[in-house]
């Protein structure tokens, strides 16, 4: 999930340094767009998404896991989208990985 890491992280940022709505705005439309990896099973996200599709899915390198630093990295980035946005959606996709371990 490099793309929280590197876009929304950045796009979360530049909106916290700057206040310009567009910036938050777009990291909405890209949190909308991740959010269908969260949709299994566990509640852990899938490691690969098609963001023009909405679909998480599984690929034959990784098995359908994921990684301990995947999963703790989108926690931050969710949860700030969660409190800038007033959406709870966001928080509650990565609090259900912590409540199930």
């Amino acid at each position: 999930m490099q793309t929280t890491i590197r876009v929304l992280g950045g796009l979360l940022s530049a909106y916290t340094l700057t206040e310009d709505p567009l910036f938050l705005e777009k990291a909405r439309e890209l949190g909308d767009r991740i959010m269908p990896a969260f949709e299994t099973p566990t509640g852990l996200p899938l490691s690969h998404i098609n963001l023009a599709q909405r679909k998480g899915y599984k690929t034959p390198d990784n098995n359908g896991l994921v990684s301990t630093a995947e999963v703790s990295t989108l926690q931050l980035e969710f949860r700030y989208l969660s409190y800038l946005t007033d959406n709870d959606a966001y928080w509650d996709a990565v609090e259900k990985v912590s409540e199930d371990f």
